[in-house]
Order: structure tokens, then C-alpha cells, then sequence
């Protein structure tokens, strides 16, 4: 579906992106920034009466769009490994929110995990990594686990931005791909500055 969306955007480039969200980023050339600000210069992209979103369920489209438009979320499509069964993305959002300061508080948020997201996503879902990591001297808590969607992954960053707010950057890939996404955003999310 999401893949449908960015084939029908005008790409925004740039090595540096500036977000909204308070932080700049470089990414890739080949990766295909979605924000506000680019739907505001080009409020047709999601004209639901084209042709190019065919069949697709319109109640997702217009979340997306929605999310979007109001600034909740900003995404970054990769172009080069995105295909018709998925399109490889980053998702950014800025929420309320604190990093375990402390093993014990480390064991509170990666111990029931696996069972949360299993519940959430109806279906048994393997946590790889949860650990505490510095992301240009910000503290912040990688986690890596199996995608929604059978056949996919995801690797998750909260970064605390402030005493009590994050930045949550989750890149979401098929495993077909999942090495080179990887290299990819660690890359991105250690050009972050605040």
C-alpha cells in the first residue's frame, strides 16, 4: 500500500533534512522523505480518485495522509530495495516519554516486550535486541524485533530528546533486505543532531 503512495510523490532530496521534530538528519539520496510540508506543496497526492491507488483500502490512505498532514509522523521510503510486497520505511514520531535509566528499569521495558507486541500484532513476535545505547551523547533504547507482517523486521531507536520527550525512529524492512536497511539507518541515526 505504502509503496503505491511514494511511487506517486515528487521525491524531496537532500543530504541534510531538516525535521520538524527539532533534529536534522542526513539521509540517503535514494531514500524518499514524506513530510507535511511536502503534501502542503503538493496537496494532490492523495487525490483517492486516481487511478494509482486502484483498490487499496482508502481508510488506510487517509490515515496515512492524515498523520502526515497534522505533523504526527514524518516517513522515509527507501526506493532502491521498496517493491511491490512491501515498501522498506523509516517512520519519526515525538513523543512523551522517558529511557530506562538503569538495569533494573532496562528489565522493566525488555522482559514483558516480547509478549506486548505478540499481543499487539496477534501473532508470536521474537525481541532480538532491547538495550540502552548513546546516540551522540543522548541516551537511548535500541530494540529490534520481528515486523507486523510475517516476513519483516523492525529496528526501533527512542531517543530522549528532553527530560520527558523522545524521538521515536523505527525503520521497518523484509528480512530479504534486513542487512543492508540496517547499515543504512544505524547511518542515518547516528547523523542525528539535536
Amino acid at each position: 500500500v505504502v509503496l503505491l503512495i511514494f511511487i506517486a510523490i515528487t521525491p524531496v532530496y537532500g543530504k541534510e533534512y531538516k525535521s520538524s521534530f527539532g533534529f536534522t538528519v542526513d539521509i540517503p539520496e535514494h531514500w524518499l522523505v514524506l513530510t507535511k510540508e511536502e503534501l502542503k506543496e503538493n496537496p494532490d497526492l492523495f487525490d483517492f480518485d486516481k487511478k494509482r491507488f486502484g483498490n487499496l483500502d482508502k481508510d488506510l490512505l487517509k490515515s496515512i495522509d492524515s498523520k502526515v498532514k497534522s505533523g504526527q509522523v514524518e516517513f522515509y521510503f527507501n526506493q532502491k530495495t521498496s517493491d511491490s510486497s512491501f515498501a522498506d520505511n523509516i517512520n519519526v514520531i515525538k513523543q512523551i516519554g522517558k529511557i530506562p535509566e538503569n538495569n533494573t528499569q532496562l528489565r522493566e521495558v525488555c522482559n514483558p516486550a516480547p509478549k506486548q507486541f505478540s499481543s499487539f500484532f496477534g501473532r508470536e513476535i521474537k525481541v532480538y535486541q532491547c538495550k540502552l545505547v548513546d546516540i551522540n551523547d543522548l541516551k537511548s533504547l535500541f530494540l529490534e524485533y520481528d515486523g507486523a507482517l510475517e516476513g519483516t523486521r523492525t529496528i526501533q531507536y527512542l531517543i530522549q530528546k528532553s527530560p520527558s520527550v523522545q524521538i521515536m525512529i523505527t525503520a521497518t524492512c523484509k528480512n530479504s533486505v534486513l542487512d543492508t536497511i540496517r547499515k543504512e539507518f544505524n547511518r542515518i541515526v547516528l547523523s542525528i543532531k539535536m
